[in-house]
């Protein structure tokens, strides 16, 4: 019967959990408890519902904190952060699959860290309700929005992609230097972002989704104090042209040779540059030269995976042939088709090029 009545009461001194908005001051010191033996830190008890998006924040001024969120009873956090929020501070963007207690540890990046520190939990909006139908709109960045890790506030609009359809998303600000970041749905990375591919300082993204579904279209501002109204619009473009495979003739057999003009009719990256593009077919650990040559214009050469024409290009060069000329050599990692793209340095090159792939 002791027992019983000791463990009732060890239940009813056992502090409760804390729910956002919550928020406290500490201070790790030598009598703190040791993870691994060195680092000391504080443990805080939270409670957190399944489907709300939590902000976590741990500041110091005396060291680098560590934040770590953890399930009572498990060995691994199921989210940490060191350095996204201001300075060195920590900043956790956490949305949990079940609602439930949850510990937050405070610690120092430093076996040594000592210090006051203040941590808080709070809640994040939502993300947006789907556009029903809308395709442009405008908006306001002001005080009171959501801010990410920096300090930047931001708005976000809910959108439907089809994958494979090719799209143009504005962002358009005379108040401030917009950034358009295109997310999808509970992601912390985004899947395409820009900042000065539009007129001036607006932004463009294209992209061709692989994957049909919610994405999320986050209109944020370059700096901290960006502030003010701004339009968006989402539209689809025509799909590319498929990528060339003729060339005109073969030289000493060790360049095959393509021959062209860039042309106003040609499609545009998101840098508003006309290209064209050739399909070639690389083994793996296969290198080649490419060289691209136009009295025109100062010749752009870049390198893509056929299927992401749209992405990152694998390799690119400006000015390392003879004069203006482009030259690079690339080697592919993998077995496949690539594109080859032409295109002028700058959005207004025009005219004819000569484009050589070695064999």
């Amino acid at each position: 019967m002791r027992f019983l009545l000791a463990a009732s009461l060890i239940a009813l001194a056992a502090p409760a959990a804390a729910q956002a908005p919550w928020s406290a001051s500490g201070e790790l010191t030598d009598g703190d408890s040791a993870a691994d033996g060195q680092h000391r830190y504080d443990s805080h008890p939270l409670r957190l519902e399944a489907g709300q998006r939590y902000r976590i924040s741990v500041d110091s001024d005396a060291f680098d904190p560590l934040a770590e969120l953890y399930r009572p009873g498990q060995d691994e956090p199921v989210a940490r952060d060191d350095d996204s929020g201001p300075g060195v501070n920590a900043r956790i963007a956490y949305a949990p699959a079940e609602s439930g207690e949850y510990v937050l540890r405070v610690t120092a990046f430093s076996a040594e860290g000592r210090g006051a520190y203040t941590a808080g939990l709070a809640l994040q909006q939502p993300p947006a309700a789907p556009m029903q139908g809308a395709e442009a709109g405008t908006g306001r960045l002001e005080d009171d929005d959501e801010a990410d890790d920096e300090d930047r506030r931001y708005d976000q609009y809910a959108i439907r992609l089809e994958a494979g359809v090719r799209y143009r998303i504005a962002v358009d600000s005379e108040a401030f230097d917009p950034v358009a970041r295109l997310y999808r749905p509970g992601e912390e990375e985004p899947v395409a972002e820009n900042d000065d591919a539009g007129d001036g300082l607006n932004s463009r993204i294209f992209h061709s989704p692989r994957e049909s579904g919610g994405y999320v279209l986050r209109v944020t501002s370059y700096s901290g104090d960006g502030r003010g109204a701004y339009s968006y619009a989402v539209g689809t473009q025509p799909p590319l042209p498929p990528p060339s495979t003729s060339f005109s003739r073969m030289e000493a057999t060790i360049w095959r040779v393509y021959t062209g003009a860039v042309a106003a009719a040609d499609p545009a990256d998101e840098q508003g540059r006309r290209f064209d593009d050739y399909l070639v077919t690389f083994t793996a650990g296969q290198q080649r030269m490419i060289a691209l040559e136009s009295e025109a214009f100062d010749p752009y050469v870049q390198v893509f995976r056929a299927a992401e024409r749209d992405g990152e290009a694998l390799a690119a060069d400006d000015d390392s042939g003879d004069g203006l000329d482009s030259m690079l050599v690339f080697t592919a990692e993998e077995a496949g088709d690539y594109v080859v793209r032409v295109s002028a340095l700058g959005p207004s090159g025009a005219g004819a090029y000569r484009l050589r792939v070695s064999e």
